[in-house]
């Protein structure tokens, strides 16, 4: 996830995907215990759970429109984009395949990381076009939050423990592209321990996505196991 054409890094990017890197944590961490009945709470209906993981989807997606018009800004380096995109394919295709293999009921077949490869590349032809982007976002979420309408996308039986469909949330990264038009990017958060962590964290989400659920699930099993003899 890392910027390809500049040879700087814009701190409110990475700070905000740090943010988006904390709550994801979070969520998962609950889930975690939720699921092994270390805690009680209702994951699956509650209005904050509900929309909690929401958020965070909307915050990736946003810094992918963001980084994207950056990165290939004022053209397309399609080497650069194509190297990125066969990564975030590779390790999508690899938590599909763990997933199969480790939770049958509940694989991933399109999750995050699939959405996020997708997404980038539908949002290619909106790089230069930031009122269209705003516009054509609009266009996908207001039906989708109000009316509950979203533009068909496929789905398995199965329920899938993370599964984002590109529509509406193409719409988050059309939003990070009309925002880096405008700027957004140069805000100054400051030179603060919290803005560094952010930062910090930010720099290597892909890394800490990748792994963060893995150690999370295993250690909260094993808990769950010492406590329940």
């Amino acid at each position: 996830m890392k910027d390809s054409n500049i040879n700087y890094r814009f701190q409110f990017i990475d700070a905000l995907r740090g943010l988006t890197i904390i709550l994801m944590i979070f969520f998962h961490l609950s889930f975690d215990l939720s699921h092994f009945g270390m805690i009680q709470i209702d994951i699956l209906h509650g209005h904050f759970w509900y929309l909690l993981p929401r958020v965070i989807v909307f915050l990736f997606l946003f810094a992918v429109g963001m980084s994207l018009r950056i990165a290939h800004f004022p053209k397309v380096i399609f080497f650069d984009f194509s190297k990125r995109l066969l990564k975030l394919i590779f390790f999508a295709l690899t938590i599909s395949a763990v997933t199969y293999f480790l939770f049958p009921d509940n694989w991933i077949y399109f999750g995050t990381l699939h959405a996020i490869a997708l997404i980038s590349v539908l949002s290619l032809p909106f790089l230069h076009y930031p009122k269209l982007a705003f516009s054509i976002a609009l266009v996908l979420f207001v039906p989708s939050i109000f009316w509950n309408y979203n533009l068909p996308w496929f789905s398995l039986p199965h329920q899938s423990w993370d599964y984002i469909a590109p529509f509406p949330w193409l719409g988050a990264s059309l939003f990070g592209i009309f925002a880096s038009h405008n700027d957004l990017q140069l805000l100054d958060l400051g030179n603060n321990p919290f803005t560094k962590l952010l930062s910090y964290l930010g720099k290597r989400s892909l890394f800490i996505y990748l792994l963060h659920q893995p150690l999370l699930f295993g250690l909260t099993a094993l808990i769950s196991r010492y406590f329940n003899h």
